[in-house]
C-alpha cells in the first residue's frame, strides 16, 4: 500500500497499490497516529474508479467510526435510504452519484476535501463542478453551504480525524457479468491506485500555522516531513511560519496586537482576533474575505494586500468568488475566478464555444446550443453566442437549423444542407415538395418522387395526340369548300407543320373541321397551329 505514498520506484517509475483480482469489498485504512483537522484528500487511479465506494473517519484512534460519504453511479439502489441531494446542512451524510461512471477508464483523478474518495471513479463535494479531467476537488466545509461560526465544536468535531477508511464495495465491469454469473468473470477486474494525499493541519488551536516534529522525533528525508506518534503528538510552534496566506503570527499573545490586519486584542484564552480590517479575516486575521484574494504583488502588511475578485457574477462558481490564495497542489490560482461548467474567460464573462445566453441564474452559466449538426454550417460556432441562433448552410432554414427551405428537402451533411425538389413541371401541381422524403404534389394517374411517372393502366397523350389537319378541313364563307392544299417540301428546311402541309385561308373565309374520334366527354385544350404569309 506504500506504492500510493511514495509514488516512484528506484528505477524512476511510477508505482501503485493493486487490490486482490475479483474482489469487490477492500478497505484501505489510513492511521494518522495523531489528532489532526482534515481538509481533504487527492487520490489518482489506474483503473476504473470504483462503482460504488464510502468513506469513514475516526476520532478515537479506530474505536468507533462515521461515515463521510456515500459514492454510487447509482445511490438509490446501492444505498437506499441515503439522500442523494444536499438539504444546506454542513455535516448531512449524502450520496454522491455524480464521480462513478465508468469513464475514465485509466489515470482519473478524485479531490476530496470532506471525505475520502477513492476508486477508479471521481467523487467530490456536492455542488462543485466536474472539470474534463475528472479531477474532483471536495471541501470538509462546503462553500455552498455558509458556516455562521468555522471554529464552533460542531465544526471543529467535522475536522476532527485520526484515523480515515476508504471501504471499495463494488468494481465496474464491462457488462460481461451480466452475461455469465460465475464468478471468475470478475476475476480480470481490480481497483488500482496509483496517488493518495491527505492534506490537513495540526490540532494547534488557533495559535500556529504548522507542525513542528516531536521532541527526539528522527530528522525527516523530505523537506517540511514531521513524524508524529500517538504517544507524543506534534506540537504547535508560535514562531513566525511561511505557510500562512498573510504572514505567520508572531506569538498566542502578542499576536492580534502585532498582526498587521487585526484592529483589537485577542479575544480571552481564545487567541482569536476580533475586528479584522482590510477585508480580512480568520483567527489571526491573515486570511482575505470571500470575494477577495492575496495579491501577490501588494506588500504583505498593506491595506491592498487583500485585492477584490474580478469575476462576472453571472458566469463565476459562488456568485463571483475567486481563489482567495494560490496552492499547487489544489489548482489554485490567487485572483482565478471559477467559472460554471458552460462558460469560460478569466472573468467568467463569455459562453464556452457550443453555448449561448449568460444568465446569473442558470447553473450551467449559459444554455448548449441546440443546433442540428446537419444543417450548421461546419468550422463555425454552433450559434450566436446571445441569442442562440444557429448558423445554417444555404438551403437551410429555422432556428436549430433543422428544416429545409422551401422546394428543397432531405437535410444532409451536404455542403447545402438540402436537395432541390425538382417536381416535373408537367407532373406536379407546384415545386413543394416533401422536406422528408422528397414526394412532390402529384396530378391524378401521375406518380414518382418527382410526378415524372404514369400509374399502371395510364399513358400520357403528346401535345398532338388527336391531330386534325387544315388541308383535310372544309372552308366555308367566301372561299370554296374546297380549300386550296400546299403541300411543303422538308427537304433542306426545318419542320413546323404536320401532315403533308398546309391550307391556304384568306381573309373573311373560315375552316370547319371534322372530330369524331374522342372517346367520352372531359376537358380538353384546344391548340390552333398557323403560321401567316
Amino acid at each position: 500500500i506504500e506504492n500510493v505514498i511514495y509514488l516512484s520506484s528506484p528505477h524512476d517509475q511510477r508505482t501503485w497499490w493493486q487490490s486482490e483480482n475479483g474482489v469487490e469489498h477492500v478497505s484501505i485504512r489510513l492511521d494518522l497516529e495523531g489528532e489532526f483537522h482534515f481538509t481533504h484528500l487527492i487520490m489518482k487511479f489506474k483503473t476504473f474508479r470504483p462503482a460504488a465506494m464510502l468513506v469513514e473517519r475516526s476520532a478515537d484512534f479506530g474505536r468507533t467510526w462515521k461515515v463521510y460519504r456515500y459514492f454510487a453511479y447509482n445511490c438509490s439502489k446501492l444505498f437506499p435510504g441515503i439522500p442523494n441531494h444536499p438539504s444546506g446542512l454542513v455535516d448531512e451524510v449524502l450520496c454522491d452519484q455524480r464521480y462513478s461512471e465508468i469513464e475514465p477508464s485509466s489515470h482519473g483523478e478524485v479531490r476530496g476535501d470532506r471525505a475520502v474518495q477513492s476508486g477508479a471513479r471521481g467523487l467530490g463535494g456536492m455542488g462543485s463542478p466536474i472539470p474534463s479531467f475528472s479531477q474532483v476537488i471536495f471541501k470538509v466545509l462546503d462553500p455552498s453551504i455558509p458556516v455562521a461560526d468555522p471554529y464552533s465544536p460542531d465544526i471543529q468535531n467535522l475536522l476532527r480525524v485520526t484515523n480515515l477508511r476508504v471501504n471499495l464495495t463494488k468494481l465496474h465491469t464491462l457488462g460481461d457479468n451480466l452475461l455469465d454469473s460465475r464468478r471468475e468473470v470478475l476475476h480480470k477486474y481490480y481497483y488500482a491506485v496509483d496517488e493518495l494525499v491527505l492534506r490537513g493541519s495540526c490540532f494547534c488551536h488557533g495559535h500556529a500555522a504548522h507542525c513542528a516534529p516531536a521532541p527526539g522525533a528522527p530528522t525527516p528525508s523530505v523537506p517540511g516531513m514531521v513524524r508524529h506518534t500517538h504517544t507524543s503528538t506534534a506540537r504547535c510552534p508560535v514562531g513566525p511560519s511561511s505557510h500562512t496566506e498573510l504572514g505567520a503570527p508572531p506569538g498566542p499573545w502578542a499576536l492580534c496586537l502585532r498582526a498587521p490586519h487585526a484592529g483589537a486584542e485577542l479575544r480571552a484564552l481564545g487567541a482569536v482576533c476580533d475586528g479584522c480590517q482590510h477585508n480580512t479575516m480568520g483567527r489571526h486575521c491573515h486570511l482575505c474575505k470571500p470575494f477577495y484574494y492575496r495579491h501577490p504583488r501588494s506588500d504583505i502588511r498593506s491595506p491592498t494586500a487583500c485585492a477584490p475578485c474580478d469575476c462576472d457574477p453571472a458566469g463565476s462558481l459562488d456568485g463571483g468568488a475567486c481563489d482567495g490564495h494560490t496552492d499547487v497542489a489544489l489548482g489554485m490560482i490567487a485572483g482565478q475566478c471559477r467559472c460554471k461548467e458552460n462558460v469560460a474567460g478569466p472573468r467568467c464573462d463569455r459562453c464556452r464555444h457550443g453555448a449561448y445566453g449568460l444568465s446569473h441564474g442558470d447553473p450551467q452559466g449559459c444554455q448548449p446550443c441546440r443546433c442540428d449538426p446537419r444543417g450548421t454550417v461546419a468550422g463555425s460556432s454552433p450559434c450566436d453566442p446571445i441569442s442562440g441562433d444557429c448558423y445554417c448552410k444555404r438551403f437551410v432554414a429555422g432556428r436549430s437549423c433543422s428544416q429545409c427551405v422551401p422546394e428543397f428537402w432531405g437535410l444532409s451533411y451536404d455542403l447545402g444542407g438540402c436537395r432541390p425538389c425538382a417536381c416535373d413541371f408537367g407532373g406536379a401541381y407546384n415545386n413543394r415538395c416533401s422536406m422528408e422524403d422528397g414526394a412532390c404534389p402529384c396530378r391524378p394517374h401521375i406518380m414518382g418522387r418527382q410526378c415524372d411517372q404514369v400509374q399502371p393502366g395510364f399513358f400520357c397523350a403528346p401535345l398532338d395526340y388527336y391531330t386534325y389537319e387544315a388541308e383535310q378541313a372544309t372552308g366555308h364563307g367566301h372561299s370554296h369548300p374546297q380549300l386550296p392544299e400546299v403541300v411543303r417540301d422538308s427537304a433542306g428546311r426545318m419542320v413546323t407543320w404536320t401532315g403533308l402541309g398546309f391550307a391556304r385561308v384568306r381573309d373573311g373565309a373560315g375552316l370547319t373541321f371534322r372530330v369524331d374520334n374522342v372517346p367520352y366527354p372531359m376537358d380538353y385544350e384546344l391548340l390552333l397551329r398557323y403560321e401567316p404569309e
